[in-house]
């Protein structure tokens, strides 16, 4: 009778590898969709923005522009982002698409690297699914930027600096060089990678001098990276030392804290939970380590180079920040699969034990934790990467609507590139102050403004403490110009500032009290439904009796004379106006509801004292309780 027992094998075997292709394609599958869902419901952050406008550029021009404005990035991200955006167009989700195929291509790549290293399927598997659900990473994957590109690029580097290791094959070699090439082209920090690849060659060959042939083919190939790449560092040298940092330079265990937590749970979770979290991933790295250590030498030398790929990015991007500011989470992406390869071991370490606290536990909290961070991700606006800019570009159109463009100018008091992106009409921008805290600058710009005949200047206040700590662009404006309207818009304070012209209309009423109404200026005269009406009153007190208490009432009446918007407001006396009392020209804001009916509307104003009983309007001469000032029409 014939032994089957090969077949059975084969059979086995076949089956294995059904399993485990199938999980390897269900994990990439997993990563694809949570890195495609909801891409575009987040709005670009200020880096992002400014990464589209600056691949906008032809390619000498990027070149040219990194240089000379010192950009602390290399060339390669913004040129494959121009080349893709001349493809997919300029939407939100084609700009976020690279970042999400990198994404995806890095949990392959892990699977891959990890393989090569001699970890069983299951730590391969469960680290590449780690690596597909990490919130760290997703958020990077749906983020227009280099980091995802970054973490591809330097794991395709250390798979194949490891198969260059094992097999010393020339293509092998060149695809390694070229691959680090690009992904120090990608993100100056790659060399931390390449750092950490050189001490675990040359600790290696120390080490096992069987292996020192290959450590000479080493050095050899670092050579001609070296020879490839030293052009570009000494052209862009400037910028690597005169770059000042948009970090901070935190101590060494709040560094550890803030790397182990960002890649255990990514940046949305409570801060207070930072600490525990942390701790939590702290103890499973040990356990990781130690399940490789236990294993043989063959595991020992992987755990020396998951510690080197983990620890000298991190160490390395801190005692950078010491001397300038510039740690930051995001620079720690190439860092991130190691971590996830060492919690796999630590995981599937876990699985060989029966007691369900010991087997399960681990990996349902982490579970868990990670469940409750994607969440918040994904649909807790207090973890958006930036929230507002669409609300902001509408407000924009709507309290410049009426007005002729020249008239009006967009200010930031922060140079964010973000709501160009979004604001798309004829308006033009500047920037109070036009440098860092430089107060003289924005109050030479705003006179510029008066002079050129600009009576609306629409600011948001962006909080911005080394641009302008001091509130300078509000202060240079509210030297020339009223502040006629203050409301939130998205997560920023807008601030409207008003100046009259010259076409006042003459008015002649008088008010029991001596005051007299000499002028009337209103602006738009067409209504915007969510908009802001300027009104401007020219007032004569000179023969005025006034006790100081008297009150200004702006109505703006439906058809059927019902208020559908007001303002009340103190009147102007002495130091509150920039002219004599004798000729108060005062401004007032009404901001417009949104519900505003279609028609004709009414304006109509007057006086009262809200210090006597019952508040009683102040009378003109001829027995009226208010004034005509016009009819205005909304759409």
């Amino acid at each position: 009778m014939p032994d089957d027992t090969p077949r059975s094998t084969q059979h086995a075997t076949r089956s294995t590898a059904h399993t485990i292709r199938n999980s390897q394609l269900a994990i990439l599958f997993l990563a694809f969709a949570l890195r495609l869902f909801r891409l575009d419901f987040q709005e670009l952050r200020g880096d992002e923005a400014f990464g589209y406008f600056f691949s906008l550029r032809a390619y000498n021009d990027i070149i040219a522009a990194t240089l000379a404005l010192r950009e602390p990035h290399p060339v390669g991200s913004y040129f494959l982002q121009h080349l893709w955006l001349s493809w997919a167009g300029h939407s939100e989700f084609a700009l976020r698409f690279v970042s999400v195929w990198f994404g995806v291509l890095a949990v392959a790549l892990l699977w891959r690297l990890a393989r090569r290293l001699e970890l069983s399927p299951a730590a391969a598997s469960v680290g590449a699914l780690l690596l597909a659900v990490s919130p760290y990473a997703i958020w990077h994957s749906q983020d227009a930027r280099m980091y995802s590109i970054l973490l591809a690029l330097t794991l395709a580097s250390t798979w194949l600096m490891v198969e260059a290791l094992q097999r010393g094959r020339w293509p092998v070699w060149f695809l390694y060089v070229a691959v680090s090439w690009l992904a120090l082209h990608t993100h100056y920090f790659a060399v931390f990678v390449l750092a950490a690849q050189n001490c675990f060659v040359i600790g290696r060959a120390l080490l096992m001098p069987r292996v020192r042939f290959s450590a000479v083919q080493w050095v050899q190939w670092q050579l001609v990276l070296g020879f490839f790449y030293l052009p570009w560092f000494f052209t862009a040298s400037e910028t690597l030392t005169g770059y000042g940092g948009n970090g901070d330079s935190p101590g060494f265990w709040e560094m550890a804290q803030r790397s182990l937590a960002v890649f255990a749970a990514g940046e949305s979770i409570p801060a207070d939970w930072r600490t525990g979290v942390a701790v939590g991933a702290g103890l499973l790295l040990l356990l990781g380590g130690f399940a490789l250590w236990r294993d043989g030498s063959s595991r020992r030398r992987t755990l020396f180079l998951l510690l080197l790929l983990w620890a000298v990015p991190v160490l390395a991007t801190w005692a950078s920040s010491q001397s300038r500011p510039i740690f930051n989470e995001r620079y720690l992406i190439a860092a991130a699969p190691p971590f996830y390869l060492l919690l796999a071991a630590a995981v599937t370490y876990t699985f060989r034990y029966s007691l369900f606290a010991i087997r399960y536990f681990p990996s349902l909290l982490l579970g868990s934790l990670l469940i409750f961070s994607l969440t918040n991700h994904f649909f807790n606006p207090a973890y958006s990467k930036t929230r507002g800019w669409r609300e902001l570009a509408e407000a924009f159109q709507r309290f410049s609507a009426g007005l002729p463009p020249e008239q009006v100018r967009l200010a930031q008091n922060f140079p964010d590139p973000t709501i160009w992106y979004y604001y798309t009409g004829p308006l033009e921008h500047i920037v109070l102050p036009p440098a860092a805290n430089d107060a003289s600058g924005a109050n030479e710009a705003v006179a510029a403004l008066v002079a050129e005949g600009v009576t609306r200047v629409i600011l948001p206040v962006q909080p911005a403490a080394w641009w302008d700590g001091s509130g300078i662009g509000s202060a240079s404006l509210a030297d020339r110009y009223a502040l006629s309207a203050h409301l939130p818009v998205g997560v920023w304070p807008l601030e409207i500032y008003s100046r009259a012209g010259d076409s006042f209309t003459p008015l002649s009423v008088e008010f029991v009290n001596g005051l007299a109404l000499t002028g009337l200026l209103v602006e738009p005269d067409v209504l915007t439904p969510g908009g802001l009406l300027v009104v401007y009153l020219a007032w004569d007190s000179a023969n005025a009796e006034l006790g100081g208490s008297e009150t200004v009432f702006l109505h703006l009446l439906d058809g059927a004379g019902q208020i559908v918007a007001q303002v009340d407001a103190p009147f102007p006396t002495g130091p509150a106006t920039d002219v004599q009392v004798t000729d108060v020209r005062a401004t007032y804001g009404i901001l417009l509801p949104d519900t505003l009916p279609a028609g004709p509307v009414r304006l109509i104003g007057g006086l009262y004292d809200p210090s006597l009983p019952g508040a009683p309007r102040i009378g003109t001469t001829t027995g009226a309780d208010w004034v005509e000032l016009g009819n205005l029409a909304a759409p």
